[in-house]
């Protein structure tokens, strides 16, 4: 998509086509309306939005509800759209004060069905006559209607139930026209207002209408649900449903009916729902922290229990993946939020940091400190709140400018919902305690022969990259200095600071050569006649220097603390 590919170049340009123009000044006269014509004022395009000038620039105290309330009502009017991107804002308090984002957790995705004529005609448009007569009867009334589709049950030839989602006609070209204003908007609040450069907004809007561009194209769900189907595969207390790939285009979507019950219908029937709070559990874990590959909104809404003892989660669009390196650095901040260790909370919380300019460290970790200790130090294990800890560190971190990845920012709205989920079912609940399996795991995987292997495979292939290139870059700075086309300023200061990185990076290149040669070591003594330690079936001298290439190779990986007198951005 255009769209997604370059920033629009020149704001003015949006209003050249009559209909963007038209919506352009409709979105201007709906943020005047509810109070933030003050806002537009400032902006190069006033006049192309119809605002008047002499506006006056009243500013209202920003992290009020009541500014949230206006906010909501102006994103509710603006339609589909501005409701996900309110939605999408309100997981994220690293942008947003708390009150602000209470308001935007209200806004709610109601709209009229459309008649069944007209979803009929898309289900035409999408599908050949082929596949059209597979469908035996689809029933006229919708299951479930939201801004982008509609749901309709229906039954093929064969007597397989099954649900359409289909999308409603021309919802992709207004999301994409608004989402092209908002990047405009995003550029031209930023060259306004230092505050919304400090947050970036263009990055946030662009991530966003991607976000949405993607979930209005149903085939990435349906692969969405057939990754999920394949991490479950060997999980049998949770499912996804299958898709009907033949009947599923990127506007209508078609899979398996899933008929259950909710958590609320088990509530009124007064039945022990405990056992299912620790089968969401595990299947919320298992995408966090086993998988990397995790739902975005898994809320009770998504989630159904079945007659046969299973929870079906369903409404996949919106998807989270962590990496293996973010995936470490979890397992970092559990072990250190586990063993009270503050400032290691703080250090590993600054490595998944993206920082926006020049970072007080200092400042940095006593802020993580204070906020760590009001949740860990003398709290009972089982009252500990991960999702809140990360959300107020996420929160606190824009006092210093950094911010967090996406993906973290949705892990960590994940693990607030299902730890509020589960306070709401289950009040006596440990979600620490049921995470702990699961974090056993992690560092299982992360500290296994295969896993360090690999690391070693892959640090050595870069450190041969670089080795090799050195003939071709050396010869080229050396010539540029002879010529003086290359010349260096730098304070005493600083060189005592690259000496100290420079002394810090040889002992980690040190640490990686031995932990490499334990490595390969360990895996030549797997292959002699030794004996073998039952325990970990592997001979003692493989254990051994194993466990000596897992250290060196930790203490190789973890991220370089500086000194005290020495902190980023000092």
């Amino acid at each position: 998509m255009s769209v997604l590919r370059t920033l629009v170049a020149s704001s003015r340009a949006l209003v050249s086509g009559a209909k963007d123009a038209a919506r352009l000044r409709e979105i201007a006269a709906v943020f005047v309306r509810h109070g933030f014509g003050w806002v537009l004022a400032q902006l190069k395009i006033r006049r192309e939005l119809g605002v008047d000038e002499d506006l006056p620039a009243r500013r209202p105290d920003l992290a009020s509800a009541e500014t949230g309330r206006r906010l909501a009502a102006a994103f509710s009017e603006l339609g589909p759209t501005f409701v996900k991107l309110g939605q999408i804002l309100s997981t994220r308090p690293d942008l947003l004060p708390a009150p602000v984002i209470a308001e935007l957790t209200k806004l709610q995705d109601n709209v009229s069905p459309l008649p069944f004529e007209t979803i009929e005609a898309q289900i035409e448009r999408n599908l050949s006559p082929e596949a059209r007569a597979r469908i035996a009867e689809i029933d006229r009334n919708p299951l479930a209607a939201a801004s982008i589709a509609q749901v309709h049950r229906a039954t093929l030839t064969c007597g397989r139930k099954v649900v359409f989602k289909v999308q409603r006609p021309g919802i992709r070209r207004k999301i994409e026209s608004d989402t092209s204003i908002m990047l405009a908007l995003a550029s031209q609040l930023e060259d306004a207002f230092d505050e919304a450069r400090a947050m970036d907004v263009v990055g946030v809007v662009q991530g966003f209408a991607k976000s949405i561009l993607q979930e209005i194209d149903f085939r990435i769900e349906a692969r969405n649900l057939e990754r999920f189907r394949h991490n479950f595969r060997e999980h049998a207390n949770v499912v996804f449903p299958a898709v009907e790939s033949d009947l599923s285009t990127s506007e209508v979507l078609c899979m398996e009916y899933i008929e259950g019950r909710k958590f609320s219908d088990l509530i009124e029937a007064g039945e022990d729902i405990r056992p299912w709070v620790d089968t969401y559990f595990d299947g919320a874990y298992k995408m966090l922290f086993i998988d990397g590959f995790f739902h975005g909104d898994l809320h009770p809404g998504n989630v159904f229990v079945l007659d046969e003892g299973k929870l079906a989660v369903i409404d996949c669009g919106m998807v989270g993946r962590l990496s293996p390196s973010m995936q470490d650095k979890i397992i970092e901040i559990l072990h250190a939020v586990l063993n009270e260790d503050l400032e290691a909370v703080a250090r590993t919380f600054y490595a998944l940091a993206i920082p926006q300019g020049p970072v007080d460290y200092q400042a940095f970790e006593r802020d993580v400190v204070e906020i760590a200790e009001r949740y860990l130090v003398g709290v009972p294990l089982s009252e500990i709140q991960i999702g809140a800890l990360f959300g107020e560190l996420v929160e606190g971190a824009t006092r210093h400018r950094v911010r967090m990845p996406t993906d973290f920012t949705m892990m960590f709205k994940a693990i607030l919902t299902t730890e509020g989920l589960a306070k709401t079912l289950a009040p006596d609940v440990d979600p620490l305690d049921l995470a702990r399996p699961f974090i056993e795991e992690m560092v299982r995987r992360r500290y296994s022969p295969e896993r360090l292997k690999q690391i070693a495979l892959t640090d050595l292939g870069m450190y041969q990259r670089m080795l090799r290139s050195l003939p071709q870059t050396l010869p080229d700075v050396l010539r540029d200095l002879k010529d003086g086309k290359l010349a260096f300023r730098v304070a005493p200061e600083t060189l005592d600071r690259f000496a100290e990185i420079e002394r810090l990076r040889t002992a980690q290149l040190g640490r990686t050569a031995v932990g490499i040669a334990c490595l390969l070591a360990g895996t030549y003594a797997w292959s002699l006649d030794l004996p073998t330690w039952p325990l970990l079936g592997m001979p003692y001298p493989t254990a051994v220097l194993y466990g000596l290439a897992a250290f060196s190779l930790w203490r190789a990986s973890g991220r370089w603390r500086p000194s005290r007198t020495e902190r980023p951005g000092r």
